[in-house]
């Protein structure tokens, strides 16, 4: 049977629409001035043959409706009294629920009619339609010539005002399309305000390039839609802007020296000269994405940059000096914007009431922007995965908000054409990165077993199913969203290692089984090179456990976590995950420095000049450790969990956290749930609840007094630890921050050291809650 015969609405549909070919055909119509309905008696009835849309089993099932004759029909009922006598019976904030009324219909109910999401409600009946760039014109409301600089000013800071809005996720149309200037720039007299708007124009086109070439925004990032027949009519060139910004810089430059006071005419050079340092360094970002950063374009880069912070001071001293917007009004500038000619045309998913941002802040925004973009540029320096991974994560903690520097970072890391800096393929990137973490002799190009083809064939098949896996560029991609999509997506990626987990260490089983057959034929030197062959697995490993602590802590970035959830959250990186990592760090120093050696002992047999052999060098060789500063951070951050794991376990034991209700708690389902990302990995084991639960119940068997003393030992470690760390401005930049940030404020840690210590008595839970995120802050 066809489902749509037995539709109500389709039969309403082709019943009312065939009445209405009837009643068309009925003679004097035309001479009827009022729409009135006709009786249909059996004579006008209408014929279902006129229905030619229809096949015959739908209208042999139309037939046999007795009441076609007279559909539609309607039947108001006045329901008020019953609709409030069941309202009353709602408790304030309850909402009813029923078969056709689910939770859409009850919050679009909501919405409907409230000044904030409805935009109707805004209106009054004798609101004048608001103005269009003609209307304006017309009315004489929007000046195109004769601007003073007091009204320049104003309309520039608003301008900026959008644009940071717009960057902040607001609809295009809802902020900079307020704009009516922004609509015909073209038409626009006044050569300051016609070059500022063809240049927001370009603008808005890069930026958004940018974004969706680097494809790391989200929704709630930023809104690619809008009424793009605004840009579509642009008849200024990109590569034109700077010029026509010069020109009227250099035109009011003039001017400004025939002034007795100059200072709000060099106030309008000032926004005109930062949006052409802004605007060219924006563009130049976009031509590296599509092509490759080479040095020259990097510099021109950074030269536009700093030449639009060396302005900034001054855009802000003269804020005051342009026309304020009107108090309690939408409007960001007294002249030019017309708030609500974009209302009616927004879909009904966008927010309707749009807060566009004051200009203080806004222009401290476009200052962080630049510092920001400035900071994105180093990533070009970066020559291995390694480095490159830890750039990311450190830039996602200090400026994960800002979709467009975000951006830009993802693009010049990997180009649009899938290339890394738009000349190194991936396959050749994971290569050296690989021989720059752990230095497999098989890596490298200088060593005889560089040549053999069946070692080089296992290769290739590794690195070529790493590449066809996506799961290193991913990560990389992943560290580039917003912290909360970053779990998110952390989450779902986390389980792709396991294949390649294998596949190194299928790798790693073909280089030992070949260093026996190279042992059995007598060649040592080839067996020796290829014993130490677990780095490959150990690469992946280190990778996958750096993932799986992100995921971990985000959730107290995010403040996912009940604080009841704290103890195994905090006992999973204590015992696990941080003890892997140190694991995997410290087997690759050690077969860094097996190899160093192997190498000088070959050097030696081969009679190398000893000259170029000296002892205090071979000595500070062989003491080169470039992951010690890591592992010290991860031996500290592994001491923290534990004394946090156990101070929260006897401050269970005490009474003093507050534990779900047994009838709506089960506190297996909830630690299944936090974990299952891990759940099919193979390494590191999956852990059960049972387990963790048997070593909860060994570590709290002692007095709570002792519990506590054992944390304020972890809590004393870390702090040592940490102290440890000699010259930390000659470590890497990579670990340097974090590094900083434990060392200043290790105090808090000491100060927890002394609680534990001596007012253990005193302590709350509240209290230590304070404590416990003021040093969660310090760790991120």
């Amino acid at each position: 049977m066809n489902p749509i015969a037995n539709a109500p609405v389709f039969q309403a549909a082709t019943a009312a629409a065939a009445a209405a070919a009837a009643w068309l055909n009925t003679p004097g119509k035309e001479d009827s001035e009022e729409f009135v309905v006709p009786n249909i008696t059996e004579s006008s009835q209408w014929a279902m043959e006129e229905a030619g849309f229809l096949d015959g089993e739908i209208q042999r099932t139309v037939r046999s409706n007795e009441d076609y004759g007279e559909y539609p029909r309607y039947g108001w009922v006045d329901i008020t009294k019953e609709f409030f006598e069941a309202c009353a019976e709602l408790n304030l904030g309850e909402l009813a629920q029923d078969m056709l009324f689910g939770l859409f219909e009850a919050m679009s109910a909501i919405e409907m009619m409230d000044p904030k999401m409805d935009v109707g409600m805004g209106y009054n009946k004798n609101d004048a339609l608001p103005h269009t760039f003609e209307s304006a014109v017309e009315a004489g409301v929007l000046k195109l010539d004769n601007l003073s600089n007091e009204e320049l000013i104003g309309t520039f800071d608003a301008l900026f005002a959008c644009i940071v809005s717009w960057l902040e996720g607001n609809s295009m149309d809802q902020v900079l399309f307020t704009c009516l200037y922004l609509h015909q720039p073209s038409s626009i007299k006044d050569k300051s305000l016609r070059s500022f708007c063809h240049a927001i124009r370009n603008l808005i086109v890069i930026i958004k390039n940018i974004i969706i070439i680097s494809s790391v925004n989200e929704e709630e990032d930023f809104q690619l839609y809008g009424n793009s027949s605004f840009l579509a009519a642009e008849d200024c060139q990109p590569t034109a802007v700077p010029t026509q910004l010069k020109e009227a810089e250099d035109d009011l430059v003039r001017i400004s020296k025939t002034e007795k006071q100059p200072e709000s005419t060099m106030a309008v050079v000032h926004r005109l000269r930062f949006m052409r340092h802004f605007y060219q360094s924006i563009f130049q970002f976009d031509c590296v994405m599509a092509s490759a950063p080479t040095e020259s374009s990097m510099n021109e880069i950074y030269k536009n940059l700093n030449a639009s912070l060396e302005l900034i001071p001054q855009i802000k001293r003269s804020i005051e000096k342009g026309i304020q917007p009107i108090p309690n009004s939408d409007s960001p500038n007294p002249i030019g914007f017309s708030p609500r000619i974009h209302d009616r045309s927004q879909p009904p998913t966008f927010p309707r009431n749009v807060k566009i941002r004051d200009r203080p802040t806004s222009i401290q925004f476009l200052e962080d922007l630049v510092h920001r973009l400035k900071y994105a540029c180093k990533v070009v320096r970066l020559r291995d995965y390694y480095s490159a991974l830890n750039f990311f994560i450190e830039f996602s903690k200090k400026s994960g908000q800002c979709v467009l520097s975000r951006s830009v970072l993802q693009g010049l890391f990997i180009s649009n054409r899938r290339l890394i800096f738009g000349t190194i393929p991936i396959k050749d990137f994971l290569w050296d990165s690989v021989r720059a973490f752990n230095s497999p002799p098989v890596l490298n190009p200088k060593h005889p077993l560089a040549s053999d083809p069946k070692i080089q064939m296992h290769l290739d098949t590794f690195f070529r199913y790493c590449i066809s896996l996506n799961t290193f560029t991913q990560f990389i991609r992943i560290c580039g969203f917003n912290r909360a999509r970053q779990r998110d997506k952390l989450a779902r990626f986390v389980d792709s290692f396991d294949s390649i987990q294998v596949e190194a260490a299928r790798l790693d089983s073909h280089m030992t089984i070949m260093a026996n057959e190279k042992a059995a034929e007598g060649n040592e030197a080839h067996a020796t090179a290829l014993k130490h062959s677990s780095q490959f697995a150990t690469w992946v490993l280190y990778n996958c456990f750096r993932a799986m602590l992100l995921y971990l802590m985000s959730g107290f970035e995010l403040e996912l976590y009940s604080v009841h959830e704290f103890m195994y959250i905090y006992w999973y990186p204590h015992e696990l995950l941080i003890s892997f990592m140190i694991s995997a760090l410290t087997r690759t120093e050690n077969n860094l420095l097996v190899q160093e050696e192997y190498a000088e002992h070959q050097s030696k047999l081969q009679g190398i000049n000893s000259k170029n052999r000296k002892p205090k060098l071979k000595k500070n060789k062989k003491q080169q450790k470039p992951y010690r500063q890591e592992i010290v951070y991860y031996h500290a951050l592994s001491n923290m969990c534990g004394g946090f794991y156990k101070a929260l376990g006897a401050l269970t034991k005490d009474g003093r956290i507050r534990q779900p209700m047994p009838k709506f708690d089960n506190e297996e389902i909830r630690f299944n749930r936090r974990f299952v990302p891990f759940a099919t990995l193979t390494s590191p084991p999956p852990v059960s609840y049972g387990e963790f639960k048997n070593i909860r119940e060994h570590m709290m068997r002692p007095p709570s007094s002792e519990i506590y003393a054992i944390a304020a030992k972890h809590f004393d470690q870390a702090k040592n630890v940490l102290e440890s760390i000699q010259n930390p401005e000659q470590e890497p930049y990579h670990v340097l921050r974090s590094e900083r940030s434990f060392r200043v404020r290790h105090e808090s840690f000491a100060y927890l050291y002394y609680v534990f210590r001596t007012q253990i008595q005193m302590i709350t839970a509240d209290s230590f809650m304070i404590l416990l995120r003021k040093c969660e802050a310090n760790v991120r």
